[in-house]
């Protein structure tokens, strides 16, 4: 089984705002065939406020938008099983705490969450990365590099 890694600098992407990065990738160069994804992440490490660190204590989510068929659903109000774009969660890690601020990263590693199966290559020649808190909305990290892994199954 064949292994593809796509590494994506938050650098590299478009858009003003960290918490959702466009990015521009030939999927062409991926055979057809069905594979299993997974994920590593690791954010710079920033300075936030004391108040800001206890008021931010979840983990973050983090949502590949991509063209690819997946069985992932996602909860709602009514009741249906609606597809997400969800791949895992990212951990908060308070490296250490000065007089004003604390050090903080967050990170994904390899095992952190579970592979997602997608039905067939992704298409297009872009892809949507977002940061997410808890309730749905753009949470602003500081710069990342994310590696998204491809494991080619059949």
């Amino acid at each position: 089984m064949k292994t593809y890694q796509i590494y994506a600098s938050s650098a590299k992407g478009t858009g003003t705002n960290l918490a959702v990065k466009t990015y521009k990738f030939d999927w062409s160069i991926i055979p057809e065939g069905e594979y299993e994804m997974t994920f590593q992440f690791m954010s710079e490490i920033s300075a936030v406020t004391h108040a800001h660190a206890e008021s931010t204590t979840s983990s973050m989510k983090l949502s590949i938008d991509m063209p690819f068929s997946t069985d992932k659903y996602e909860v709602n109000d009514n009741g249906t099983a609606s597809s997400t774009q969800l791949m895992g969660f990212l951990e908060i890690t308070d490296e250490f705490k000065t007089d004003e601020n604390v050090m903080r990263i967050w990170k994904a590693r390899y095992l952190d969450n579970a592979p997602v199966m997608i039905k067939g290559k992704p298409q297009g020649n872009t892809f949507v990365v977002k940061t997410l808190q808890h309730n749905g909305a753009t949470g602003q990290i500081a710069p990342y590099d994310l590696l998204i892994n491809l494991k080619h199954i059949c």
